[in-house]
């Protein structure tokens, strides 16, 4: 189980495991059968002491950026049979109010392009039902709309001095090098025409 918000994989978020010692677990290699295409995960549920891994004690809700909220205990007994699930509704609300968090220190968009952007999710949404194909063509006509933007601001941000990739990272959302990376893709989509 993940949670997403507009900040994407920055702020992926997920309930997370904490070992007996209080440490957190390493990442769980899962292996499908056949192939060589392995998953990892941190989520708590492979962290149950089978297959000769680490039995969690504590879950907690984690966010792809690191911040990590209270733990938890786990009773492994009661999550014994198979209709018990874990509450994570709590973990969820200390995640949620970090990503509250994270959206308050971000740049805030102005309020008329805020609405702006509100209902064109609106009307996007039901352009999707009533008439795909329309929605792919707006979907493409936004997309060049938003690598025009982003170039263009990209640019601007790399002309007003000294990058502080820090503040640039808090102000939109996501973590230093993700800022450095956003910014160097669109300088780069300026690079041999559009």
């Amino acid at each position: 189980m993940t949670w997403m918000t507009e900040f994407g994989e920055s702020h992926k978020g997920y309930v997370g495991s904490v070992l007996p010692d209080g440490s957190e677990p390493k990442p769980v290699h899962l292996d499908p059968g056949s192939g060589a295409d392995f998953r990892t995960t941190r989520e708590w549920w492979a962290y149950s002491g089978q297959l000769g891994r680490p039995k969690a004690a504590f879950v907690r809700g984690c966010c792809a950026c690191g911040w990590r909220g209270a733990s938890s205990p786990i009773d492994w007994e009661q999550l014994s049979d198979e209709d018990d699930v874990l509450d994570v509704a709590g973990l969820h609300k200390d995640w949620s109010a970090h990503i509250e968090a994270v959206e308050r220190a971000t740049v805030p968009l102005p309020a008329a392009l805020d609405e702006l952007l509100h209902q064109l999710e609106t009307v996007l949404d039901t352009l999707v039902g009533d008439a795909p194909a329309a929605a792919l063509r707006a979907a493409e006509v936004l997309g060049r709309l938003s690598r025009r933007t982003g170039r263009l601001a990209a640019g601007a941000v790399q002309d007003d001095g000294p990058l502080q990739w820090e503040a640039l990272g808090t102000a939109l959302g996501v973590a230093p090098e993700k800022a450095r990376a956003r910014v160097t893709h669109y300088l780069l989509l300026g690079v041999g025409g559009r």
